[in-house]
């Protein structure tokens, strides 16, 4: 009798209460929404970029499941999960006070430079507890006391979201716009940074140690030497003419590049003095002693125009908008090739990367179209 009486009692499907799931949003490289909960619905989630009202993705996930839009650069989110085809939860970026990471992918020091200023923007715009990671943190450490510095590859903990800044390209060579929402060859390298934090692009020079050092109006230095030819001076007499000039004048040229003369077929022109090897901050010290800096499209460029000394950069594989805006720009005339660094991938595992000319008698005519006459021209206004 008693187990008839169960077998008659009707179940009740709808006992079990419908609670408003567990929803968690993090913004570290890529929104990600995660959904927990104890029933079995359906939400859909939609990323939307609350200043444009586009929206990036959407999608529609079960619970105890996480959706991700594939973006990893700032966007100004706004979030919005529906069940039951109904709003119930939406969620607006807002790293006012929450701890942010941006880290810097490349090791150049030139990148690195470039890059600093940027960083600070977006710390000023989103009053937030920044945290960056270079490959040169001691440049830095004491001049930003609000900026929290870690070492690349260090694990972060309690991030509200996370960026990094990059030259980011996918598989088949081509622009990874989940990185970059443009195409940082088209863009001054300062550029590529803002873009990807979302700050409007200005040249900001990082805030580097000051140091009272006097002038030495005699004292030119110089860098001959980069991480590929391309970046190279590459007329074989141009370093020797200028450097005759400025002896003629009365100047010391004094070389800060470390490598030795020779490397990789680059020799030393005559009439100069060699910084002997030691710590980057020594090199510095010749450079705000100096009345001004020549050099190539390389780290020690960009070194010498955040010191503020006048820079004078020869540059052909780059266009005349690629670095900075506050140096001298000497490059190859309009009927030359040049440019091919803006144009399309440099392949690091080439030294003699010339995508146009390699193997012909135009190889590196960009910068061999350069004459020392060009350089001592641009010199001659200031010196």
């Amino acid at each position: 009798m008693e187990s008839m009486i169960y077998e008659n009692i009707k179940r009740n499907k709808n006992n079990v209460m419908d609670i408003n799931p567990q929803v968690t949003i993090s913004y570290i490289q890529g929104a990600t929404v995660n959904i927990n909960a104890e029933n079995n619905k359906d939400y859909k989630i939609q990323f939307i970029d609350s200043d444009t009202n586009h929206i990036h993705y959407e999608t529609t996930i079960g619970n105890n499941c996480w959706a991700k839009c594939n973006i990893e650069y700032f966007v100004n989110w706004e979030i919005r999960v529906y069940k039951n085809n109904e709003i119930f939860y939406t969620e607006k970026y807002n790293a006012n006070n929450k701890r942010i990471y941006i880290a810097f992918d490349s090791k150049a020091l030139g990148d690195t430079l470039a890059w600093m200023g940027s960083t600070e923007e977006f710390k000023k715009k989103h009053n937030c507890k920044l945290v960056v990671s270079t490959f040169h943190n001691h440049l830095f450490e004491t001049q930003y006391p609000d900026i929290e510095f870690v070492t690349p590859g260090d694990v972060v903990p309690h991030l509200y979201a996370m960026y990094s800044i990059g030259l980011f390209y996918t598989n088949n060579n081509s622009i990874n716009h989940f990185k970059n929402p443009s195409n940082f060859l088209e863009r001054p390298l300062q550029k590529m940074c803002s873009d990807i934090l979302g700050i409007t692009h200005k040249e900001i020079k990082p805030k580097l140690i000051k140091k009272d050092i006097k002038k030495d109006d005699k004292l030119i230095t110089i860098a001959i030497h980069g991480t590929a030819q391309p970046k190279y001076w590459n007329n074989t007499t141009g370093w020797q003419e200028v450097v005759d000039w400025l002896n003629d004048k009365g100047y010391r040229v004094k070389l800060l590049s470390k490598e030795q003369s020779g490397f990789m077929g680059n020799f030393h022109p005559k009439g100069i003095e060699t910084h002997p090897w030691g710590p980057l901050e020594l090199v510095m010290d010749e450079m705000r002693k100096s009345k001004a800096f020549i050099g190539i499209g390389s780290g020690l460029s960009w070194l010498s125009w955040a010191l503020g000394t006048k820079t004078v950069l020869i540059s052909g594989f780059s266009y005349d908008w690629a670095e900075m805006e506050d140096c001298v720009r000497i490059t190859s005339p309009n009927d030359m090739c040049g440019g091919c660094f803006n144009r399309m991938r440099l392949d690091a595992g080439d030294w003699n990367w010339c995508p146009d000319h390699k193997g012909t008698n135009r190889q590196f005519e960009c910068t061999k179209s350069i004459t020392g006459k060009m350089v001592i021209k641009e010199l001659e206004k200031f010196l």
